[in-house]
């Protein structure tokens, strides 16, 4: 039982720090010194944990892959090719309601803490002719920027949940494929189809003309990178470190960067909050999995007679509410996957689903207190949406994994 109590209580620390806005990587450090001062520190153990982690490979894959979606996410800024993606899905759509959402869903292909700040303000030029509410937007925004938490394969909770789960990351994104399109559909049908837009905006979108050749042409090297990355790791079963590597040497050659394009890329791709935040996670796992806290945590739940998925699930539902993040709810519920159900793909499925809608409404959801914040939101009115969205999603995964 005091197993149980330590883990709450570093539970406790790290969701109190992450709400006093401290950053991930102190936030996990905290936690890790609360687990590794508990249960009988000695030099040598923090040397060795320490030496593991930073010379696991799956420390700098994920640290790689990180760092060169950053990179894209500078070319795609600076090279102009998300406002001309904007004005070439408005030509080619001829719609604003599917604007709302492809914006903010284009751009969530890009994992960086707090993105939705990026995409919020193309939401608000797409929202004009509807006169939404700023609850309505944050939604919108917050929604549909995480719609390819499932499949996306340079997610940083995908990537770590591969890693910790030992489950190939295109098996795992294929498996999730469901998920994106559930998430997808149901945003729309809730979010975006009840839309009627003011009068006259019919004949605005008319006026667009179709999409010409530049139009094209942005609308490839939009879409071109990701889908190659996808292809390459899910089909190909690349690293993602290496196919984002291939991705963005293709976009230097195409958008020709001069030296101090390149330059200013290499420097702006090491996000020190993200990357260090990373290191902290992937320490705090191995301090966990190595105090031998989670051994004696299984050994009680399994004494209560609960489905080990249930018990998993709601682990990744908590852990996803207490952080906000997907690496979070995974660093916390994947060495619980690794003792009670090794390798089992549905437990994984289950877990991430069930994390993924922890963190979609935790209060410690950078993204969504962003958004708030740019629109002006209240916050219990934006969320009652993705209440409704997120239990439709859970609800769909339980039947998945009962009957699928």
């Amino acid at each position: 039982m005091s197993s149980v109590f330590l883990i709450c209580a570093t539970l406790a620390a790290i969701v109190f720090l992450l709400n006093r806005k401290v950053n991930m990587c102190l936030s996990m450090l905290a936690g890790s010194g609360i687990i590794f001062f508990a249960t009988g520190p000695t030099p040598a153990k923090l040397l060795a944990v320490v030496r593991e982690t930073a010379s696991a490979a799956a420390t700098w894959e994920i640290m790689l892959a990180l760092y060169f979606v950053m990179c894209l996410e500078f070319q795609l800024r600076t090279g102009g090719i998300i406002d001309g993606l904007m004005a070439a899905a408005r030509r080619l759509f001829r719609s604003d309601r599917v604007l709302l959402a492809l914006m903010p869903a284009f751009l969530g292909f890009l994992p960086s803490l707090g993105g939705a700040i990026f995409s919020a303000p193309l939401v608000e030029n797409a929202a004009k002719p509807y006169g939404l509410s700023p609850e309505r937007k944050t939604a919108i925004n917050y929604w549909f920027r995480h719609v390819w938490e499932f499949t996306n394969p340079i997610m940083t909770g995908m990537l770590l949940a591969s890693q910790l789960s030992g489950i190939p990351l295109g098996e795992l994104s294929f498996k999730m494929l469901w998920a994106t399109g559930l998430s997808i559909v149901i945003g729309w049908l809730l979010l975006i189809a009840p839309l009627e837009a003011k009068a006259g905006e019919g004949a605005r979108l008319a006026g667009a003309g179709a999409a010409d050749g530049d139009s094209r042409r942005h609308l490839a090297l939009a879409v071109g990178p990701i889908v190659a990355n996808f292809v390459l790791v899910v089909f190909f079963r690349q690293s993602a470190a290496l196919s984002m590597a291939l991705v963005v040497a293709a976009m230097a050659f195409f958008l020709r960067q001069n030296a101090a394009s390149l330059r200013a890329m290499l420097a702006h791709a090491l996000d020190g909050r993200l990357l260090w935040g990373i290191a902290g996670i992937l320490l705090f796992q191995r301090i966990l999995s190595g105090a031998g806290v989670i051994s004696d945590v299984t050994a009680l739940l399994n004494d209560l007679a609960v489905p080990t998925v249930v018990v998993i699930s709601v682990i990744g539902f908590l852990g996803g509410l207490l952080t906000g993040t997907s690496q979070g709810f995974v660093a916390i519920s994947f060495p619980f996957i690794t003792l009670m159900a090794p390798g089992d793909i549905d437990v994984v499925m289950a877990c991430f689903v069930m994390g993924t809608g922890g963190q979609m409404l935790s209060p410690a959801h950078l993204c969504l207190l962003v958004t708030i914040d740019y629109f002006k939101a209240d916050f219990l009115r934006s969320l009652r949406p993705v209440v409704a969205l997120e239990a439709v999603m859970i609800a769909a995964c339980a039947a998945v994994v009962l009957w699928g």
